[in-house]
């Protein structure tokens, strides 16, 4: 057999391959990642600008409503401040408040139905204002014509922060301090008034009202000599002054300078014969001098102008018991009770008037009521005692004038010589009562 000889074995043919890729491959997978980045990233801003422009155009759409809300709520408010001047000024209520010595609302003569329309005016006005603050500050006469619409409506406090809002505003406003002064003067704080009507006076010192209404102030504190000087220098600045010489003529009055007050209120009567009130104080003061028939002649001039005071009615009844005419001082007295039922004093001095006159039951009755409507006046426990006293009943007359002593005193000393009290005088219990 023959050998055969085996060449090398060759093993399947293989080789080593490499897959060659472009070297700049790796720039171009970044170029797509940073493409697609850029690509979201747009479409992201695109959606949050979308979403904005929606938000933006939203809210300026509430801005102008809110705008057009404020520019109507402004023009309201417009509306309701030329509204309030229209209805001061038809009402004679112009930035000058009333100045009569009584500074309260029945002085303004400011009937129901306009205080009613300012109170309405004015809630509005404030509503309106709390609603719109963007709206403009109101001017100084608005403020002013609020001030006083608050006064006239008798709410001092609101007028005094309308008028302090002014001085804060404009420090020379005189008619601010002065309007202040007299809301001041209506809450009884005369010393604050006196401050305001000084710095009205310091910058407006030709302006006789506001010494006028300083010189009530000092009345109020009970400085009447101060009050007469600025009456006086009111007087002075304006000879025709009314309310000036009818207030230092009850000043004048008061200090018991009876001859200076029948002056000033004799001048007023020349200057305005239809003030009731002028003859009525000149009454007064006649009757202080004991000038009975002049009083009564000017009561009832007064009683003609003004048919429905009952006080004038009372002084008339007085000054007819002082000339001793019991009978027309009843008829006055029962005139000025119709008008005021619960007057004690009118009871009391009809009651003396029945008793002048012998009636003493009638007497009784008075004197009875008027203790009734005024416990702590012991002039008519007195009436009941000295009328009890007449008729005989010891007990009652013991028992009244027990009562009026004690309130007063004096009334002991004055039963010791009363003639009224001959008919108990011996009466132990009375004795004992006054020490006789």
């Amino acid at each position: 057999m023959a050998n055969i000889s085996l060449g090398l074995l060759v093993g399947p043919f293989s080789a080593s391959f490499a897959l060659q890729m472009p070297s700049d491959l790796g720039a171009v997978w970044l170029l797509i990642i940073l493409t697609a980045f850029v690509t979201v990233t747009l479409v992201l801003l695109f959606i949050l600008w979308r979403l904005y422009r929606r938000e933006v155009t939203a809210l300026q759409s509430r801005i102008e409503e809110k705008e057009k809300t404020a520019q109507e709520a402004l023009a309201a408010l417009e509306e309701e401040r030329q509204h309030l001047r229209r209805v001061l000024q038809e009402a004679g209520l112009t930035a000058d408040l009333p100045t009569d010595q009584a500074l309260d609302l029945e002085t303004a003569k400011v009937e129901p139905e306009t205080r009613e329309t300012l109170a309405s005016i004015i809630s509005r006005i404030n509503g309106l204002e709390i609603a719109v603050p963007q709206a403009l500050p109101p001017t100084t006469p608005d403020l002013i014509e609020m001030g006083n619409s608050y006064f006239l409506l008798g709410q001092f406090e609101k007028a005094i922060g309308k008028y302090t809002e002014v001085v804060l505003k404009d420090p020379q406003a005189s008619k601010a301090y002065y309007n202040r002064g007299l809301a001041y003067s209506n809450l009884g704080r005369n010393e604050a008034a006196i401050q305001d009507f000084d710095m009205a006076i310091q910058l407006d010192p030709s302006d006789p009202k506001a010494y006028a209404n300083r010189g009530t102030a000092y009345g109020g504190l009970g400085e009447t000599e101060k009050e007469i000087k600025d009456y006086t220098k009111a007087i002075e600045l304006d000879p025709t002054y009314t309310t000036a010489y009818y207030n230092r003529g009850l000043a004048y009055t008061t200090l018991g300078l009876y001859e200076a007050a029948i002056k000033d209120f004799t001048k007023l009567i020349e200057l305005d014969p239809w003030d009731a009130r002028a003859y009525l104080n000149r009454g007064v003061a006649l009757g202080f001098l004991e000038r009975y028939q002049e009083e009564v002649e000017d009561y009832a001039k007064a009683i003609e102008l003004n048919p429905t005071d009952p006080a004038t009615y009372y002084n008339l009844g007085v000054a007819y018991g002082n000339l001793g005419n019991f009978t027309a001082a009843i008829e006055e007295f029962d005139k000025a009770l119709q008008l005021n039922p619960d007057d004690p004093r009118a009871h009391y001095n009809r009651g003396l008037a029945y008793a002048n006159l012998t009636l003493y039951e009638k007497a009784l009755q008075d004197y009875q009521r008027a203790a009734d409507l005024a416990p702590e006046d012991p002039k008519a426990r007195y009436g009941l005692a000295t009328t009890y006293a007449v008729l005989g009943d010891a007990p009652a007359a013991i028992d009244a004038l027990a009562q009026a002593i004690e309130l007063a005193p004096d009334y002991g000393y004055t039963a010791l010589t009363d003639e009224a009290f001959d008919n108990i005088r011996d009466n132990p219990a009375f004795i004992a009562l006054v020490g006789g």
